[in-house]
């Protein structure tokens, strides 16, 4: 074939790729209904979006909750834009004062100035971003302390930012949080292949594949959701609108903690997993049965760990749930606004009455 003709194919195929990719990120969106979108200024240099939703129940809580998300996510994975399915709507809705965070390079955050780093990693997440968030709540709120949900990576987070900043966070939520990396055999698999896990190319593939979605459950994918707990229409806007690249940075240590079974700082400062026993709060550990990130078995092993007070709650058929759940259907299953977010809301009511 010749030259200008193989050229006038490839401009054909980049532009239907380019208008498939506009289409359905615009057809699909979920707009977020937070009631202010708040920013946090970080000491190196970025700005982090938090999502406010304002008490909408009979009496405010007097401690306003922090939500984080996980590793490819933003913040919308925990204040979805299909209202029944967001988290944080549901507890405003109980009294909570709610904020949503967008972690640096996810959602709405964005460099602040010119110089600001375009790598980090977990580290710079609890160094950088959990402090400026604080500050923008308290500087909301005039509150110190705060009340963290998170799901994944943002219940990890939480996890250090209670040894970290023990006076700022006066109990915590954590779903799915994977402590311990010694029972995830196909996690195992995929650090030993670390370019399978570059995490450069998620926003756009989920994306391109959100229109096709809910047809096939392939087993890579059973890893991070049940998809079979998800409705179609949920599991597609969920792919155009919450999944997020990942950080070289954050992926490396990811990769180091599952490979070699730790949970610390990249540069060995801190042990985060040996910290735990020396938290104090009250702290609800949510597991999923189905869950092939953090088992069952790796929650309850850090609820052990923890040194406050704490409990653990497991989501499956063995415990009356209408399914068994899986890593992020906690938050987008079918019947989580009836199973999951009551218990959540119950738990952190007792922690601020």
């Amino acid at each position: 074939m010749e030259p200008s003709r193989l050229a006038a194919l490839a401009l054909l195929l980049a532009a239907a790729i380019w208008a498939h990719y506009a289409f359905w990120t615009w057809r699909l969106r979920a707009q977020p209904r937070e009631d202010e979108l708040l920013f946090g200024e970080t000491r190196d240099g970025w700005r982090v979006a938090l999502g406010r939703r304002r008490p909408k129940g009979p009496a405010a809580r007097p401690v306003p909750v922090l939500l984080v998300h996980g590793i490819a996510a933003n913040r919308l994975c925990l204040d979805f834009g299909v209202e029944r399915w967001s988290l944080a709507a549901h507890l405003a809705r109980a009294g909570f004062d709610c904020f949503a965070l967008d972690l640096r390079g996810h959602g709405r955050s964005r460099p602040a100035r010119r110089g600001a780093p375009r790598g980090w990693s977990f580290d710079d997440y609890l160094r950088q971003d959990i402090p400026a968030a604080l500050d923008a709540i308290r500087a909301a709120t005039g509150q110190d302390r705060v009340l963290w949900v998170g799901h994944s990576q943002g219940g990890l987070l939480g996890l250090a930012a209670c040894a970290a900043y023990p006076e700022r966070v006066a109990g915590l939520v954590a779903l799915g949080a994977p402590v311990y990396w010694d029972v995830q055999d196909r996690l195992k698999l995929f650090a030993r292949f670390g370019f399978l896990l570059a995490g450069r190319w998620n926003r756009f593939l989920a994306r391109m594949l959100a229109p096709l979605s809910g047809y096939l459950h392939l087993p890579v994918s059973e890893i991070a959701i049940n998809g079979r707990n998800v409705s179609r229409p949920v599991y597609r806007r969920v792919l155009a609108n919450v999944v997020e690249n990942i950080s070289p940075g954050v992926v490396a240590q990811f990769a180091r903690w599952i490979s070699t079974d730790t949970f610390a700082a990249a540069d060995g400062a801190l042990d985060y997993r040996a910290a735990l026993g020396r938290c104090r709060q009250p702290a609800l550990f949510v597991a999923a049965e189905a869950d092939r990130i953090a088992p069952p078995a790796v929650v309850v092993r850090a609820a052990a760990a923890w040194g406050g007070p704490s409990a653990v709650v497991r989501f499956g058929c063995a415990g009356g749930s209408s399914v068994q759940y899986g890593h992020t259907d906690l938050l987008l299953g079918v019947h989580a606004p009836e199973e999951v977010f009551p218990r959540i809301a119950a738990w952190l009511a007792e922690q601020a009455p």
